[in-house]
């Protein structure tokens, strides 16, 4: 039946004389309608207008607040990684393996040590999940690399990128050429330049040793793993949008981790880095880019050698959207009030069209056009049939890549859901959240399990150190067919640092339980003998909300104190109170602890030292745990603390304001705990004592450095400068090594050495000239140089030329 049918019969039909009264009535209803809809339309249009330009930008201003309260604290978390990095890497420059006994060390000979400081870069390379590679370069005895191996470096220019490190900067300083990377020729390491190499390279940190000296021979050469750093970057913005970046104190891009969207983020971060203002130490602004605002926060992050400014740009227009979607409605619904109310009569008068006619109007014209050729030979009927199973081809299409992406979309929301980033949501929203993955949630209980590999060190070069996340992929691989195998769903994550977690649900707890303690058994044996390692397993109590399951996670990492130190299998339940209760009282060595704050009182670091092994073999017993380690060291601490107290010592002029209790809390080893207590408690506190004790003899010590400095170039000696101070000779060299750390002699050989490398640099002067411009016989003079430098002047200055 067509249109033309239907319209014709209309006209055929012969109303009762009752039903022609209805069209009074309905003009009767259609003026009552328009009134209505004329009182409810201009309101709304007055209050969408509202909507749009009041409430919104409220919104705007109140998020860009919040955004630079969050940013804020997170950005504290960044400086706090980047300053633990340069704090560890001094630890490591002011050890005695980098002494000044490398200068004149055989290392084909003495391979042993050569052995020992390889080991000790792998060390320091694992140190922090930022660093990518550790380099240390010498240019003493000659210039030697070490890389993953010992190498003697012969390639000039190779030599010459890495001497650049010794000439450039303070004792420590950042930089972002790379090793084995030359500046341009005619460029100098200026403090301005030393981070504008390439905007594009890793950053690299540098610290000249040894520690602390003034003429440094060699450097160790810390490379950050870029990937990393932008991605500790992204952290920075609150979404999975935006972009965040470093600057350098005169606004150059250090680092940028780039739009989340692939969006132009290179023009994005020009235009923004425009508009911030260095010389404030934090603000916020909103900025529109592509018709997208952001909120803009940025701040300062104190370095050891400059100020960074960070800075991050979120989206607030997603956010924003749906109200103004919602103000855009109103103003739409009262727009259209108001065209119905002066078009209801117009249509009125219109008939409807049939119900096929206007499904095919539903199809769009672009639609009919395309299936004009259907009309010809099918009725409506099978159009809309053709037109359904294209949707339908359509969705099923649309299904498939979502679930391609489903595991990941599964795994980002549960890693977000246990960390607590979702805190903020109700439970409700949870739910449907994890409905829409896949989860079935309804009536179900839950459960996380913490997993914890162990004995790594043990697979005897199977694997590097930087193979902790391939270890880990392989075990979650495990973990996922063997929990696929019992539970009808578990979802696995992977930490990526030999730790994984795994969420069950189950429709009963007792069940749910006994079968995630079942399963933690077999699944033990089963990492034992596919990969060598040992495990530590920790089930949570159940939950049955998912809000809970951010508690029951914070749980399990606090309760993975209680493991035992020792390298074996364990299976920690958290619905077993006893297994946390039940720990053993271990002796504490107050003997050994008297004996240890008497030697540190008394300066004696290598008593302290031996004595603190003591007490460290008395600590650690069989089934001895993190926790009681840990509180047994807090407490050998807090005595050694109230000693320097006792003795007069500023604790916060010592400590420089650090946290002690904090910084030892964070140690879980032996070998690290020992070494952080002789490195950052005695040997400060002994260094102190000592320096106290030459107070009186540095003024003395003070003239006699300056006098060198005034009068290097002449024939100063020892007994004349002891003259001056009415001192003996040999009164003055002890107290010159004790205050100054160096001889008397070293010192003056040093000056003149300095002053001779400046002019052999800078001058065309001949080596007699020089040598007497410092002080020294000619013949002499190259004999001094050589063995100072390791080469002749003229050498010195041909390769300074180069």
């Amino acid at each position: 039946m067509n249109p033309q049918q239907v319209f014709s019969r209309e006209k055929e039909y012969d109303p009762l004389p009752s039903e022609k009264k209805r069209p009074f009535k309905g003009r009767y209803y259609r003026k009552n309608l328009i009134t209505i809809l004329l009182i409810a339309s201009i309101p709304g249009l007055i209050t969408g207008i509202v909507i749009y330009w009041l409430v919104v930008s409220q919104m705007e201003e109140e998020f860009s607040r919040l955004h630079q309260n969050q940013i804020s604290n997170r950005a504290a978390n960044i400086a706090d990684q980047f300053s633990y990095m340069e704090l560890g890497l001094s630890h490591w420059a002011f050890e005695p393996r980098f002494g000044e006994e490398l200068k004149d060390m055989d290392y084909i000979y003495h391979f042993d040590q050569t052995e020992d400081i390889v080991t000790t870069l792998y060390v320091l390379q694992g140190s922090h999940p930022l660093i990518d590679k550790v380099q240390l370069y010498l240019n003493e005895p000659k210039p030697i690399l070490f890389n993953r191996s010992y190498g003697e470096l012969s390639d000039e220019q190779l030599i010459q990128s890495y001497h650049q490190y010794l000439m450039g900067g303070g004792q420590v300083y950042w930089t972002d050429r790379l090793p084995g990377q030359l500046l341009p020729e005619g460029d100098e390491n200026t403090a301005e330049e030393l981070l504008h190499t390439d905007p594009n390279e890793a950053l690299v940190l540098v610290h000249k040793i040894p520690g602390g000296s003034t003429a440094p021979f060699g450097a160790l050469i810390v490379t950050l793993d870029n990937d990393k750093v932008r991605s500790i970057l992204k952290t920075l913005t609150p979404y999975d949008q935006g972009s965040t970046f470093l600057l350098d104190k005169s606004g150059e891009v250090l680092v940028s981790s780039g739009d989340h969207q692939g969006a132009s983020s290179g023009e994005l971060n020009e235009q923004i880095r425009q508009q911030v203002d260095l010389e404030r130490n934090n603000g916020s602004f909103l900025y529109t880019f592509e018709n997208t605002t952001y909120s803009v926060s940025y701040g300062k992050l104190s370095r050891i050698d400059s100020d960074w400014v960070y800075v991050s740009a979120a989206p607030i227009t997603d956010i924003t959207a749906p109200l103004l979607s919602v103000s855009k409605f109103i103003v739409m619904v009262s727009a259209a009030g108001l065209l119905i109310a002066i078009l209801l009569s117009w249509l009125a008068s219109r008939r409807m069209y049939s119900p096929i006619e206007r499904l095919l109007g539903v199809l769009g014209t672009n639609e009919k056009e395309r299936l004009q050729g259907t009309l010809l030979h099918h009725d409506e009927f099978e159009l809309l049939e053709t037109y359904w199973n294209d949707l339908l081809t359509e969705r099923s299409r649309a299904r498939r890549k979502l679930d391609d992406q489903l595991p990941m979309l599964r795994g980002s929301f549960v890693m977000q859901l246990i960390q607590g980033h979702l805190s903020s949501h109700s439970e409700a929203y949870l739910i449907e959240q994890m409905s829409d993955l896949g989860f079935k949630v309804e009536d179900r209980q839950f459960l996380l399990v913490k997993l914890r590999l162990t004995g790594y060190s043990n697979l005897n070069g199977r694997f590097n150190e930087q193979d902790t996340g391939l270890v880990t992929f392989a075990a979650v691989n495990i973990i996922e067919e063997f929990a696929a195998q019992r539970f009808e769903q578990a979802a696995v994550l992977n930490f990526h640092d030999l730790s994984a977690a795994v969420l069950l649900t189950g429709m009963n707890e007792e069940s749910l339980k006994s079968a995630a303690l079942v399963w933690g058994d077999e699944l033990m044996l089963v990492i034992n003998r596919i990969m060598k390692m040992n495990v530590t397993i920790l089930i949570s109590r159940p939950a049955g909300l998912v809000s809970e399951l951010p508690a029951r996670f914070l749980e399990l990492e606090q309760a993975e104190a209680f493991r035992s130190i020792e390298d074996l299998n364990q299976l920690l339940d958290l619905d077993e109170e006893m297994q946390f209760q039940k720990i053993e009282e271990s002796s504490y060595p107050f003997l050994l602890e008297r004996d240890i704050v008497q030697s540190v009182r008394t300066g004696k670091m290598e008593e302290a030292e031996r004595i603190l092994s003591q007490f460290m073999e008395e600590a650690i017993k069989p089934h001895t745990t993190e926790y009681q380690l840990q509180q047994t060291m807090l407490q050998l601490l807090a005595s050694l603390l109230h000693m320097m107290l006792q003795s007069g010592v500023p604790s916060h002029q010592l400590f420089k304001g650090r946290n002690l209790y904090e910084e030892i809390a964070s140690l879980k080893e032996r070998v690290p705990i020992e070494k952080w207590m002789r490195q950052e408690v005695f040997l400060p506190y002994i260094r102190y004592m000592e320096e106290r004790s030459h107070a009186g003899l540095k003024p003395v010590i003070d003239r006699t450095m300056q006098r060198i400095d005034e009068q290097y170039m002449t024939d100063i000696s020892l007994e004349s400068c002891a003259d001056q101070e009415g001192m003996t000779p040999y009164a003055l060299s002890k107290a010159f090594k004790q205050v100054a750390g160096i001889n008397f002699i070293d010192y003056v050989t040093y000056k003149r050495i300095e002053a001779a490398k400046e002019l052999l640099r800078e001058t065309d002067l001949k080596m007699n000239d020089i040598a007497d411009r410092v002080g020294y016989q000619h013949s002499y003079f190259n004999r001094i140089f050589k063995k100072q430098e390791g080469m002749t002047p003229g050498q010195y200055r041909d390769q300074w030329h180069q």
